[in-house]
């Protein structure tokens, strides 16, 4: 492992900042200074002190939440908007981060982590994880908006599809539909949907994989059980 990463996952500080404390000059390994990142070590031999302290790793955690409307997904916002990290921050010692993104007004199931390795298998995209969205929309959901979700858009110069597409709920105003992706792209849901004719009012995420947030309420979470941490084939 390399000495940045290390520092990173001992909950110190961020990888980018693990690398100016090396630049610094007050890391040592093993009893001597390092002046240069990239050093490869040994997590379960080596002696790492960050300003003349012990450090060792931070035990992992996994996280589900049922993110609220009005919160930004990420760990520090630049505008200074409430963040879903600080949500949880008070109750859990360790550096999480959200697995993924939900836009600012998006709701619903958003996995937490400081495992690294066990986020990059959620999110990239060839693990094929399937997310299911709820989506409502203004009127009715056209015959022909839906097969295009499923038969593809064109999205930025790639066609993206949906794996599946069905009308859940429907009244005289709106439609919802239930939507499952296997792709990883910003704002995709909405993306696709625009493209399609039929623009979400509102987006609520069910599930990610096996994982939901049902039984919480906005803003609550909990820790992910054996069986949840394990079936993205990760841990075992």
């Amino acid at each position: 492992m390399r000495l940045q990463h290390f520092i990173a996952a001992c909950g110190v500080a961020s990888r980018r900042k693990a690398e100016e404390l090396i630049a610094a000059g007050v890391v040592k390994v093993n009893g001597k200074t390092v002046a240069a990142p990239g050093l490869v070590i040994d997590a379960k031999k080596d002696s790492v002190k960050v300003n003349n302290k012990l450090i060792k790793p931070e035990s992992r955690v996994y996280i589900v939440m049922n993110k609220p409307a009005g919160t930004a997904c990420t760990v520090s916002d630049e505008k200074g908007r409430k963040t879903v990290v600080d949500i949880i921050k008070p109750a859990v010692k360790q550096r999480i981060f959200p697995v993924g993104r939900l836009d600012f007004n998006t709701t619903g199931c958003l996995l937490f982590t400081n495992d690294g390795a066990w986020a990059n298998a959620v999110t990239h995209p060839s693990a094929g994880v399937e997310k299911k969205y709820f989506a409502k929309i203004r009127g009715r959901a056209p015959s022909r908006s839906v097969e295009l979700l499923e038969k593809g858009v064109m999205i930025e110069g790639r066609r993206m599809s949906a794996k599946k597409v069905f009308v859940m709920k429907s009244n005289d105003k709106n439609d919802v539909l239930a939507i499952t992706l296997t792709g990883g792209m910003n704002h995709q849901v909405k993306k696709m949907m625009a493209a399609a004719g039929i623009p979400p009012v509102w987006l609520k995420r069910y599930s990610v994989g096996k994982i939901n947030a049902r039984g919480l309420s906005a803003g609550q979470w909990r820790y992910l059980s054996k069986n949840e941490k394990e079936s993205f084939g990760v841990i075992k």
